[in-house]
């Protein structure tokens, strides 16, 4: 019997603990390098019916994607885990979100300083989710020391990779409120990053759809339809014929994107269809006898979500891809009864005309050394994506947030 026992017993004191050591107590937090570590039961209950689970990380795993470390800290009480936070370590460029003549400029001064806009960071989340994906459990509220507890390992995790940053990448609104207060008691700054754009289906028919968009909106719409009469479209629950063709697709958009963050692999694509084949589809566009254009998304619980496409760029403008595949997956949800569509993140001004809102994400950080904290911020507000996007600046009238929650 410890000396703080003894005297609380000898005055006929209640035993009262330190707050501090309580806190300790509550809380543990570990890492592991695979999903697979936690079952899948565990994955669903903290993460219930959600595409972008259990599985999607697995696929992840399985595609070895150059630049990316992997990994996942789970946060447990009494024994029990009731977070579970995937990270990556990368080498980051902080000009990543930026366009334009920037973007052009600094690419040409990185050209002969490579490492001058780049630094090594720990981020929670995935670089192939919509959001950051946090799993916690439904039937414990939330407590300000699980965050702590989390943080401090993020912190240990940092020291490990030698990591200059520590990040949570593109956090949802209703969770950045949730998160904020600890995070920025723990030093974290916070930048508004690129919104998700989601349709929410509430019509019974492709006319229903085109009665809530603009005239102008529908003609331009009408006119670009008559080009399917020449595809030919094909879906598939798992993996489609000709992946290698799919993957080329993917390279092309890919090289052609001003925004670029992961290089996805075949074993990615493979791995998808493999892993998940009751939540995973591809829709592939043939015209001129040979194959256009693909689309994968993902399903479950109601939402669709629109996560990769990959175009030959001349047939595919000649054909109006972009938007025959937007009408197909609009009638898909009808036909199939979604009653979310959501297509991620870019293109916003196109998405916003073709009837999306956009709901906010954020991005919270500090540098490791406190010091270099505030010029970071700085920097961060100045090269952040709305700066970059007339879309999604301060403009009600073209991008209307919603409080959606998935």
């Amino acid at each position: 019997m410890d000396k703080f026992m003894t005297q609380s017993l000898m005055y006929n004191q209640p035993l009262v603990l330190p707050q501090a050591t309580y806190e300790v107590a509550k809380y543990v937090a570990e890492r592991s390098f695979s999903a697979a570590k936690y079952e899948e039961v565990l994955w669903d209950k903290l993460l219930p019916n959600d595409a972008e689970s259990y599985r999607y990380h697995l696929a992840f795993e399985i595609g070895k994607v150059e630049g990316f470390k992997t990994g996942y800290i789970a946060v447990k009480r009494n024994s029990l885990v009731i977070c579970i936070a995937p990270y990556f370590v990368m080498d980051y460029r902080l000009d990543t979100t930026v366009q334009g003549g920037l973007k052009r400029f600094l690419n040409k001064i990185t050209h002969y300083a490579p490492k001058l806009l780049s630094i090594k960071m720990v981020c929670v989340g995935s670089p192939v989710t919509d959001s950051c994906k946090i799993g916690l459990a439904k039937d414990y509220p939330f407590d300000a020391a699980m965050l702590k507890a989390l943080c401090d390992e993020l912190e240990q995790v940092a020291k490990r990779e030698k990591a200059s940053v520590i990040a949570f990448k593109d956090v949802m609104d209703h969770d950045a409120q949730l998160f904020s207060a600890t995070l920025n008691a723990a030093g974290y700054g916070k930048v508004a990053n690129m919104p998700i754009a989601i349709n929410l289906i509430q019509f019974t028919n492709i006319d229903e759809y085109f009665a809530t968009l603009s005239y102008t909106t529908r003609k331009n719409l009408r006119r670009k339809l008559k080009a399917k009469a020449n595809i030919h479209i094909e879906e598939y629950d798992g993996l489609p014929p000709d992946i290698e063709k799919v993957y080329q697709l993917y390279l092309n958009t890919y090289e052609q994107s001003e925004l670029k963050f992961e290089k996805l692999t075949l074993e990615f694509f493979e791995s998808i269809p493999g892993l998940m084949p009751n939540h995973c589809r591809f829709v592939l566009y043939y015209a001129e006898n040979q194959l256009i254009a693909f689309n994968l998304l993902l399903h479950r619980d109601g939402i669709l979500l629109d996560k990769y496409i990959g175009l030959d760029k001349t047939l595919a403008k000649k054909y109006n891809i972009y938007y025959l595949s937007w009408l197909h997956n609009v009638e898909m949800c009808i036909r199939d009864g979604f009653h979310t569509y959501q297509s991620g993140q870019a293109a916003y001004e196109t998405k916003i005309r073709l009837g999306a809102t956009l709901e906010q994400t954020y991005i919270f950080f500090k540098h490791c050394n406190p010091l270099w904290n505030k010029p970071l911020k700085l920097l961060s507000r100045a090269l952040a994506y709305a700066n970059f996007d007339d879309a999604v600046k301060d403009k009600p009238t073209n991008a209307r947030l919603t409080s959606y929650k998935h």
